[in-house]
């Protein structure tokens, strides 16, 4: 009983997860954490997108904060990456942006309404987004190493319908 109450949360993530990936993504607006107005259909048509969902206050994120800066440098002019910063007080996730060297807009989702257009149920989850809007892929919580999450992102760079 108690192992299927820990894995109850993923296998509920990745039940809603299989009805978002293949449809198109739904349009995002808002402000970023520094006030400026966002729009992810700005973005479209462009390169592939990571759209990717944390909080300071969950530790699976902050122990993958560091994949994130990389991937911006390494993959930055082949991927757009965006942050939804899930219920968060805003100095608290500029301190967590700062700390972590993140040079990507990062979207505030004060009342999680971007989360639930995605059927984001965890934090981290990152979706991912074809350059044509469409979402390929959907990753509920942590990447277990560098890896993986490079797997992950090379897989949707190089993505062809």
């Amino acid at each position: 009983m108690k192992k299927l109450l820990v894995l109850l949360p993923l296998l509920l993530a990745v039940a809603l997860a299989a009805g978002v990936v293949g449809r198109p993504a739904p349009n995002v607006v808002g402000k970023t954490l520094e006030g400026k107005p966002f729009d992810l259909a700005a973005y479209l048509g462009k390169k592939p997108i990571a759209l990717h969902f944390w909080a300071t206050n969950c530790p699976p994120c902050r122990l993958e904060a560091p994949y994130w800066a990389q991937a911006q440098r390494a993959y930055g002019e082949q991927l757009t990456i965006i942050g939804v910063d899930v219920q968060d007080i805003t100095t608290l996730a500029l301190d967590f942006v700062k700390e972590h060297g993140w040079t990507f807009p990062v979207v505030q989702d004060a009342t999680a309404s971007v989360a639930a257009a995605f059927r984001v149920t965890m934090k981290p989850t990152t979706v991912y987004i074809s350059k044509d809007g469409t979402i390929i892929g959907f990753h509920p919580g942590p990447y277990m190493s560098a890896a993986a999450f490079e797997n992950d992102l090379l897989h949707v760079i190089n993505w062809r319908p």
